[in-house]
C-alpha cells in the first residue's frame, strides 16, 4: 500500500515514538516448537521469528533465559544465554556452557580473553586470507541483565592486515595487552631511509675520503644489526581506551626478549606462545624458546622496572617445563593462581600450578584441570568467578570450576570519576599498598563513562589516588586485613579543579587515636600534596583539622589543631615547604559532615582537608 507523502513523516515519527516505548522484558524458561515457543513458567510465549530464528531451533528442549522485546504477548528475540546460568551452583564439576553462537557469528572462534570484572569478552577470530590466512580481534560486552551483546569485530588501530589477538585485558577492560605487529612496516622504512641518507652523505666525500668504501661498509653493518634486532622484539603492545576508540598500539620495552621457536611449515614464522600479566601489569608471565629451555616452548617472568621496560626474565624451571610445549598461560586476579596448556604429559590439556611464598620461582606441581577440557589451550577467568572462559574446535565455551581448582578469592573496586559538575572524567587511577608503603599498580577510566575497577588481593591495607591535569588528586582507602569478607567495593572519585576555594580531603593520613603524631603510612598521601605545591610555587593552601564528638570541646579543639599543625609540619620538613604558603586551623567537632551516631560516620566527621587560599 502505498502512502501519500504528507502522512509519512507521521508514521515514521509514530514507528520512532513505538520502538522508543516498546518494553524488553526478560524470561526464563524451555524452548519448544523447535524455538518458535517458550514456555515460562505458566505462560506459554510466541518468540517471533527472526535472525535468531535458526540458532534458537537447534536448542529446543533447553532452558534459556531470552531478552524480548515484548509485542503485545509476544516475544522478538534480541539475545539469550543458555541454562546453566552464572548465578547456579552445585553443578557437576567442568559443566560446559556454549557462548551462543550470535556473540561470534558462528565464525571459528579461539583465545577468550575476559576482563577481571567479567563485563567484556574478547577472542580472537581465524579469517581466510591469502595461502595462510589471518586472525582478528572481537569483542562483546554483558548488557545490564548479564547476557552478552553481539560481538563486533574491532576496528582499527586494533586490527590491520597482519594476525592480531588480546593477551590480557587488565582492570575494567579499559587496557589490553595485544600480540600483534603494529609499527614494524613503519619502523624497517625508517631504518631504511636513515641508512640511504648515510649513504649519501658518505658518498658525497668520495673524492676526499679513501677510507670512505670501509666507512660505508660499517654503516651497512649497524643497519643489519639494528633490522635483525627489529625483528627479534618483542611481539607485545598496550592500548589503551581512548574517548570512542583505542589508542594506537605501542611496543612494550623488553630489551632482553628473544624467541628461537619457528614454525616447521616455514621457518621464518615465530611461534609465540602466549603471555599473562599480574593484576597491576607489572609481572609478565611468557612462553618462548630460549637459550636455556627445557622444552619446545617454556614458561618465564620477567618484572617491570619503574621506568616501564621489563628484564630478561628466569626459567620457570623443571617443575612446570616439558620437553615439549607449556603456552597459553593465564594468571588469575589473585596473582597466584597459573592455568596452562601443555602437550607434555598425556596429550594437551590445561594445568594449574599455585605460587609459593613471595616469590614468583617456586611453585606447585601441575595438575590437569580436567581431562574433559583435553583439546582445550586457552582459558581465561574473571574475578571471584565460578566459571572460567574456553575455546574448543573454534568454539567459545564456558566451564564450571570445581572448589580446589578456583582462584583465590580477591575485591574487585568499580568505580566511577567525574568532575564537580558531574561530567564523566578519563584519569590515572593508582593504588598502593599502606602496609609496606609500595606502588602496586594503575589503570585508567573509561572517557565515555569514567568507569574503571581494580583487583586487589586481600590481606593488606591499600591507597588509591586519582590523578588527572589540571584536577586535584582525590584518594581513598581500604583495609583487607580484617576478617569481614566482600567481592564487590563500590566508589566515586569527584576531582575538583585547580582553582581557588577548591577542597580536598586527606582520605589516607593516619593518627594514633586521640594523638597527633602521623603515622607512617600517611607518607604517600602527603609526598603527593607537597608535589601539589611544589609544581606551582604561587600555590597557599589552609589546611583544616577536625573531630568527632567524643570527649570533651576543648580537647578536641586542642587536637583538631595539632593534627593540622602537624600536616604542615612534615610539607616543612620533609619537603622544604614555605610555611608562609600553609595556614594551619582547627575546629574541633563544631562542623560535622555525618551525624556523630555510629562509628563509620564518626570516622567521617575525625578528617583533615586542605582548601587552595589563593
Amino acid at each position: 500500500m502505498r502512502f501519500p507523502r504528507w502522512i509519512r513523516p507521521l508514521l515514521l515519527f509514530f514507528s520512532i515514538f513505538s520502538g522508543l516505548n516498546a518494553e524488553e522484558k526478560v524470561l526464563e524458561g524451555k524452548l519448544l516448537q523447535f524455538g518458535r515457543l517458550l514456555h515460562s513458567g505458566e505462560e506459554f510465549v510466541t518468540l517471533i521469528s527472526n535472525d535468531l530464528g535458526p540458532e534458537l531451533s537447534r536448542h529446543e528442549k533447553e532452558t534459556i533465559r531470552i531478552l524480548c522485546e515484548m509485542k503485545g504477548k509476544n516475544c522478538e528475540p534480541l539475545r539469550f544465554d543458555l541454562s546453566p546460568f552464572a548465578e547456579q551452583t552445585g553443578l557437576a564439576p567442568w559443566t560446559l556452557k556454549k557462548i551462543p553462537d550470535y556473540v561470534g557469528r558462528g565464525l571459528y572462534s579461539i583465545n577468550p580473553v575476559v576482563s577481571p570484572d567479567g563485563k567484556a569478552l574478547f577472542w580472537t577470530v581465524f579469517r581466510p586470507q591469502g595461502r595462510h590466512g589471518t586472525q582478528r580481534i572481537w569483542m562483546a560486552e554483558k548488557d545490564e541483565f548479564g547476557i552478552w551483546k553481539d560481538g563486533k569485530e574491532m576496528p582499527p588501530p586494533l586490527n590491520n592486515e597482519l594476525p592480531t589477538s588480546v593477551l590480557a585485558a587488565l582492570s575494567g577492560g579499559n587496557e589490553l595487552f595485544l600480540f600483534g605487529s603494529y609499527d614494524d612496516e613503519e619502523q624497517k622504512k625508517k631504518l631504511e631511509d636513515e641508512l640511504q641518507e648515510r649513504k649519501k652523505e658518505a658518498y658525497q666525500n668520495i673524492d676526499r675520503d679513501p677510507e670512505v668504501h670501509s666507512k660505508i661498509e660499517s654503516i651497512e653493518e649497524e643497519y643489519r644489526k639494528k633490522k635483525e634486532a627489529l625483528a627479534r622484539r618483542v611481539p607485545l603492545y598496550r592500548s589503551y581506551k581512548e574517548n570512542q576508540s583505542w589508542s594506537v598500539p605501542k611496543i612494550i620495552q623488553f630489551p632482553g626478549f628473544y624467541n628461537h621457536y619457528r614454525k616447521k611449515t616455514n621457518p621464518s614464522q615465530e611461534v609465540f606462545g602466549g603471555s599473562t600479566l599480574s593484576s597491576n601489569g607489572r609481572v609478565l608471565i611468557f612462553s618462548v624458546q630460549r637459550e636455556d629451555s627445557v622444552g619446545k616452548l617454556d614458561l618465564y617472568v620477567s618484572y617491570r622496572r619503574e621506568d616501564g621496560t621489563y628484564v630478561f626474565g628466569q626459567n620457570l624451571g623443571n617443575g612446570i617445563n616439558t620437553e615439549k610445549e607449556e603456552m597459553a598461560p593465564f594468571l588469575a586476579s589473585d596473582d597466584r593462581t597459573l592455568y596452562f596448556s601443555s602437550d607434555g604429559h598425556k596429550g594437551i590439556s590445561v594445568y594449574v600450578t599455585r605460587r609459593i611464598g613471595d616469590g614468583w620461582d617456586k611453585w606447585t606441581k601441575p595438575t590437569e584441570v580436567s581431562e574433559n577440557l583435553k583439546g582445550t589451550n586457552f582459558f581465561s577467568i574473571p574475578a571471584n568467578s565460578q566459571w572460567a572462559y574456553l575455546s574448543k574446535e573454534g568454539k567459545l565455551y564456558m566451564a564450571y570450576l570445581p572448589e580446589e581448582f578456583r582462584p583465590g578469592a580477591v575485591v574487585v573496586v568499580e568505580g566511577r570519576v567525574k568532575d564537580e559538575n558531574g561530567n564523566s572524567l578519563s584519569a590515572e587511577i593508582h593504588y598502593e599498598s599502606l602496609t609496606n608503603l609500595s606502588k602496586l599498580g594503575s589503570a585508567k577510566s573509561d572517557p565515555k563513562d569514567g568507569s574503571f575497577s581494580i583487583v586487589l588481593p586481600y590481606g593488606q591495607k591499600y591507597g588509591i589516588y586519582v590523578e588527572k591535569k589540571g584536577y586535584l588528586t582525590v584518594s581513598r582507602n581500604l583495609d583487607l586485613t580484617t576478617s569481614e569478607k566482600k567481592d564487590k567495593v563500590a566508589t566515586e572519585f569527584v576531582l575538583p579543579t585547580l582553582a581557588a576555594g577548591r577542597q580536598v580531603r586527606l582520605d589516607n593520613i593516619f593518627f594514633e587515636t586521640n594523638r597527633f603524631e602521623l603515622t607512617k603510612d600517611s607518607e604517600p598521601e602527603l609526598d603527593r600534596l607537597a608535589e601539589i605545591l611544589k609544581a606551582d610555587p604561587n600555590l597557599k593552601i589552609r589546611i583544616e583539622g577536625h573531630t568527632d564528638n567524643i570527649g570533651k570541646e576543648k580537647d578536641n579543639q586542642v587536637l583538631s589543631e595539632n593534627r593540622a599543625k602537624a600536616v604542615s609540619e612534615y610539607l616543612r620538613s620533609h619537603h622544604g615547604i614555605d610555611p608562609t604558603r600553609l595556614h594551619t586551623v582547627g575546629y574541633g567537632d563544631s562542623i560535622p559532615i555525618a551525624p556523630n551516631d555510629t562509628p563509620e560516620n564518626r570516622q567521617k566527621n575525625r578528617r583533615v582537608v586542605f582548601i587552595i587560599s589563593e
